[in-house]
């Protein structure tokens, strides 16, 4: 266990979750300041620098304290439940320096993570929405790139981008980490949800990248032993779910404290004494403790099979399904409860909306996309059939 620093990851853990409750009225505070600047404000990030809440995916050999993945869970769930646009900023953060800990060869790991300086804040997008031509010693890279949260203050980008194959052989799908100096950012985040995650474009108009500054998608990580071991998209799957449901569990507190003072009539019941309304809040809370274990459940198997060397693929695919279902779970339940908030939780001061706001936004996200359903009944088809006689 020592090779991906979880003896580290348990003392961590509860350290973290102390300063996050520690730290929950500034991350509340900064939650609604965030909606207007349409970023995280400056002096949180810098809080969550102190933290050391930046680099629990970082390989311990590059001064990171990586967690292992349901310790991360925990985490991720408690910054959901404190503040979206706070967690969905640690989340991105976490994914985009841990994987460019893991995956950058030395010469480029050790310029991004210069020994003497303080540990740096990777973000943006390794999808190949760029693209790229040979030069000596390396790339000269050129695009645009979404949804790189946290861009305001990163210190390196990553962005993926695709050279085209000669003679017929396909194209080479690569992914390059650049200082933030090289690109620039585009003030492009006007949205309805998730408004204070600072989910910026960037671009970039023919930045030379040295060779030892990219990786290849498919490639396997050169550093960080078996969490880093799994597919990108396993890699960085223990964030969004656990992020979702601590939403949802704040949505059920807000709610249930609400219940005792609303009623949907002048002089009718208070909402805690509906029959209906009781109903629906115990079914809620069951679903969101099923869809968090479900999660959980794929994501330590996934674990299990990577530290054995074993296949990967079954594993993979229920990975992958059980975000979309936890995820969706965490939607339909805020929205379910939403309405019995009657008018006033429309009113923009009211926390119900934003929760419905978020978690909406968080299930448009590339990596809860229906397909992975597909995936997984594809693998299920495929294995029953190998087993038949």
């Amino acid at each position: 266990m020592k090779e991906d620093g979880q003896a580290l990851g348990t003392a961590s853990r509860a350290e973290l979750l102390a300063g996050i409750r520690r730290c929950r009225p500034e991350f509340e505070a900064a939650g609604g300041r965030a909606e207007k600047l349409r970023t995280l404000p400056g002096e949180t990030v810098a809080t969550l620098r102190a933290m050391g809440a930046f680099w629990l995916k970082t390989p311990a050999e590059l001064g990171g304290t990586p967690l292992a993945p349901l310790d991360f869970c925990d985490v991720m769930e408690e910054f959901g439940y404190a503040d979206a646009a706070t967690a969905w900023t640690v989340m991105v953060g976490n994914g985009g320096t841990g994987t460019a800990g893991g995956w950058l060869p030395d010469a480029g790991a050790g310029r991004v993570f210069a020994p003497g300086r303080p540990l740096p804040l990777v973000v943006g997008t390794p999808g190949p929405r760029g693209t790229g031509r040979a030069a000596p010693g390396g790339y000269v890279v050129s695009g645009r790139w979404g949804f790189a949260s946290g861009v305001s203050y990163a210190d390196w980008l990553l962005g993926g981008f695709r050279v085209p194959g000669d003679d017929g052989l396909p194209d080479r799908l690569l992914v390059a980490v650049v200082p933030k100096d090289d690109v620039e950012v585009v003030d492009n985040w006007h949205v309805a949800g998730l408004q204070g995650s600072g989910s910026f474009d960037f671009r970039m108009s023919d930045v030379f990248v040295p060779e030892e500054m990219t990786f290849e998608r498919a490639a396997s990580a050169c550093r960080g032993g078996a969490l880093f071991r799994q597919e990108a998209h396993v890699f960085l799957s223990n964030e969004v779910p656990p992020l979702c449901v601590g939403i949802a569990r704040r949505a059920l507190d807000e709610i249930a404290d609400l219940a005792d003072r609303t009623a949907r009539f002048p002089g009718g019941p208070a909402l805690s004494e509906r029959a209906v309304f009781r109903k629906e809040l115990g079914r809620a809370e069951t679903r969101v403790r099923a869809a968090r274990l479900v999660h959980r459940d794929a994501v330590e198997t996934a674990l299990a099979a990577a530290y054995a060397g074993d296949d990967l693929g079954g594993a993979h695919a229920a990975v992958a399904a059980a975000s979309v279902y936890t995820v969706e779970t965490c939607a339909e339940v805020i929205a379910d409860l939403f309405r019995y908030g009657g008018g006033r939780v429309l009113a923009l001061s009211n926390p119900m909306q934003r929760h419905l706001r978020n978690v909406l936004a968080a299930r448009q996200h590339l990596a809860l996309s229906e397909e992975h359903y597909e995936a997984a009944g594809r693998y299920i088809l495929q294995t029953a059939k190998a087993r038949r006689p």
